[in-house]
């Protein structure tokens, strides 16, 4: 018989072995970064990167589109293990364990209708006494949510309609991040409306966006893994291939936080 030492030596030589597990994040219709492709399936830069990191730990993950105040209250109840792609705010920090590593940078926009006297040069105090189209739940970065209780806010369920809104002088000016705003401005049904809306040349704020798991899971060693492998991801020939796949439209903002180097 071996002593039970060497046994014990054995046990330790032997690789770790991660357990396959299968996750469920949730996320809204938020083209070109997620959207649900020809097949049902989620798609999108984004959405491939959360893929592709669930993937390197040796996950599978699936991820479902639903509309953006009920993937969020999924969330807060505990009934999916994470969410993406979101901003940092104090309230949802409540309910979330964030990730220390962004997905992706956003540019906050202003977009409003062609011949609207609107003159944006940073200052949100210049948007007192216009109606502001949003989308139901969403955030627009720490700079505007601040401001938010000082302006006249129209919400609306999507980026889809608040542009609709903002063509037909429902809305005086939408914001936006910068590719969601160009994506959807190209959409069948937007595009007769399009020529008649201009992005404001200063951008609000450039924010990063993640992803969160739910406190009520308890998954602070899941997020702890996923952020090194995020790490590891953005420095690799894959992300490079992703960002040539998806050719992210970009802005000096942009380029600096995705190729600090």
């Amino acid at each position: 018989m071996k002593p039970l030492h060497h046994i014990s030596l054995i046990l330790f030589a032997l690789p770790f072995q991660v357990h396959a597990e299968t996750y469920t994040c949730v996320s809204f219709e938020y083209p070109p970064l997620i959207s649900t492709g020809t097949s049902g399936l989620a798609e999108g830069m984004a959405a491939d990167v959360v893929s592709h990191v669930f993937r390197r730990m040796g996950h599978e993950v699936r991820i479902i589109l639903y509309p953006w105040g009920r993937a969020l209250a999924l969330a807060k109840q505990g009934e999916v293990d994470c969410i993406f792609t979101l901003y940092r705010s104090p309230d949802r920090e409540q309910f979330l364990d964030y990730g220390q590593e962004a997905i992706i940078p956003q540019v906050v926009y202003l977009y409003a209708r062609k011949g609207v006297t609107l003159s944006f040069d940073g200052d949100l105090a210049s948007l007192k006494g216009f109606h502001v189209g949003t989308a139901h739940k969403v955030n627009y970065g720490p700079r505007f949510e601040e401001f938010r209780p000082r302006l006249v806010i129209d919400e609306a369920s999507t980026i889809e309609q608040n542009f609709r809104k903002l063509a037909m002088g429902r809305v005086d000016v939408v914001p936006s991040n910068l590719s969601t705003a160009t994506a959807t401005l190209a959409l069948p049904s937007i595009k007769p409306y399009a020529d008649r809306i201009v992005r404001l040349p200063v951008p609000v704020e450039t924010v990063l966006s993640y992803i969160a798991f739910p406190k009520a899971k308890k998954l602070s060693t899941l997020r702890d893994n996923f952020d090194a492998e995020l790490r590891e991801f953005t420095g690799s020939s894959e992300y490079r291939r992703l960002l040539e796949h998806y050719k992210p439209e970009s802005t000096p903002e942009l380029a600096k936080l995705m190729h600090p180097r």
